[in-house]
């Protein structure tokens, strides 16, 4: 009796549990499958999906702003970044359009008040800590420039209006004339030593770096300045006092001949040999161009242009020409042996005054004549390569 006393209510239990575990696995069932109707429900209610419009709306607020900047078009892009700045306060693309509103203002509408706001916007809410020294200062510079923003909207518009270096230079240097007390002299003079280099203009890009040096000038000259004043100073040394040199030696040579009275030695046989001679010469440059058109001139950033081989052959005939006079004169009539010595070094003496006068007076001149032993060797390479 006992056994079966105990065993009954185990049995119950056990019938309890096998009914209970279907229904647990139909309660599971059930719910997954009331899952998707769940999530279309949420999808449904107000305010879930009102946000993706608004986002998209952003995205393509901030792409047409972007648009506008690349295109110059500075004040519908100062437009689109501000309505996205006042109108959508908690989106992502905000950092962006106050970002751009200060450097708009700043650089291209020109507008010093509206700058240090945006400014001082970005550094309370976006800026990381390697950007807040930096807007600070440019903040600071913009609060001291608040009595010149007629001065600073005219330096923006220079800096800004890609019309070359030569309308850059008259226009900078009137800035300086008009606002001599202007704040940011200092870069004036830097962006007009840099327009003078490239404008090949030596003196006085190295003058200019030499007004950033001066004491007056605080000498706030970066390493790049100096190396670029160094070598602005050695190219108008070399296009000044060595080119005065070269000139000296032709013209010194030149009137030595002359004085020696050569055209009463000429003759026709020996005109005849300076023609043939000449003749020869513009043969050999003209079946030695298309070896130079073949030339690979890629990555070099310095080329000779075809007029300047034309000029370097026409200037080889002149002195061909001094040559003949010189061979011709009444001095060597009764000294040959001297002639034949003298005549060689002479001629090299010329050779390396005009064509150091003619290196020199071609864009970037000097830079040829550095860089021109190297090139040489290349073209000589390449030359070679070809035979």
């Amino acid at each position: 009796m006992t056994i079966i006393t105990v065993m009954l209510p185990l049995k119950r239990i056990a019938m309890q549990r096998a009914k209970f575990f279907p229904l647990l696995i139909l309660t599971f069932f059930v719910t997954l499958s009331w899952l998707p109707v769940t999530g279309f429900a949420e999808q449904e209610r107000p305010g879930v999906n009102e946000q993706k419009p608004e986002v998209t709306k952003v995205a393509e607020l901030k792409q047409k702003a972007q648009d506008a900047y690349i295109h110059s078009r500075y004040a519908a892009a100062a437009a689109l970044n501000l309505e996205i700045a006042e109108k959508y306060p908690v989106s992502k693309e905000r950092r962006y359009s106050v970002q751009m509103l200060g450097t708009l203002y700043e650089d291209n509408l020109t507008d010093i008040k509206k700058a240090i706001k945006w400014d001082r916007e970005f550094i309370k809410k976006y800026a990381d800590p390697r950007q807040v020294p930096v807007y600070k200062e440019k903040v600071a510079s913009l609060e001291k420039l608040m009595n010149q923003e007629q001065a600073f909207k005219t330096y923006q518009a220079i800096r800004f209006a890609n019309k070359g270096d030569e309308v850059m230079v008259t226009k900078f240097e009137a800035l300086l004339k008009d606002h001599p007390d202007f704040l940011l002299k200092t870069e004036v003079q830097r962006e007009l030593a840099y327009a003078y280099g490239r404008l090949d203009k030596r003196r006085e890009s190295y003058l200019a770096f030499q007004a950033l040096s001066s004491p007056k000038g605080g000498n706030k000259l970066s390493s790049s300045d100096r190396i670029a004043s160094e070598a602005a100073g050695r190219y108008w040394q070399m296009t000044s006092s060595w080119g005065w040199v070269a000139w000296g030696v032709v013209v010194m040579l030149w009137v030595a001949v002359l004085l020696m009275k050569p055209w009463e030695g000429l003759n026709r046989a020996s005109i005849r040999k300076f023609l043939l001679l000449a003749v020869i010469w513009l043969l050999l440059i003209a079946a030695s161009l298309p070896v130079f058109y073949g030339i690979d001139t890629k990555g070099d950033k310095i080329i000779f242009h075809d007029t300047a081989v034309f000029i370097a052959a026409g200037l080889n005939l002149t002195v061909l020409f001094w040559l003949l006079l010189l061979t011709r004169g009444k001095f060597w009539q009764t000294r040959l042996r001297a002639l034949r010595w003298v005549s060689p070094l002479l001629t090299l003496l010329m050779t390396t005054a005009v064509f150091y006068l003619f290196l020199i007076h071609q864009p970037n001149g000097p830079e040829i004549t550095d860089v021109f032993a190297v090139k040489y060797q290349q073209l000589m390479g390449e030359l070679a390569e070809r035979r």
